[in-house]
């Protein structure tokens, strides 16, 4: 460090980071929000493909006398998952939030 001096070491460890952040993957984080959704069997498949359209993710499932689905959503996107939920099952389907709104 001393033959290189100040400027020395920080024209190297910048160099360094700058290339090893060039290696890294990166993601783009969505924020998400949680939401339940209760629905007929009938609808099962077709609540899959809305979910799997706006890349949310199931993250639980209960099933009774009708399904219970805890799902994961972009919160930019929940409004309109809801809106074709609720056109795909004629009204019967509808997003709860489990996480208020920040």
């Amino acid at each position: 460090g001393i033959k290189l001096g100040t400027g020395g070491l920080v024209r190297a460890y910048g160099n360094g980071v700058q290339q090893a952040l060039k290696l890294l993957p990166t993601k783009t984080k969505v924020p998400q929000r949680r939401f339940l959704v209760e629905c007929e069997y009938s609808l099962v498949s077709l609540l899959e493909q809305v979910i799997a359209e706006y890349q949310g993710k199931i993250l639980s499932s209960e099933y009774t006398d009708k399904v219970t689905f805890e799902l994961s959503l972009p919160a930019v996107e929940s409004e309109k998952v809801e809106s074709k939920l609720r056109d795909i099952s004629r009204g019967s389907m509808q997003l709860i939030c489990l996480e208020p709104n920040e």
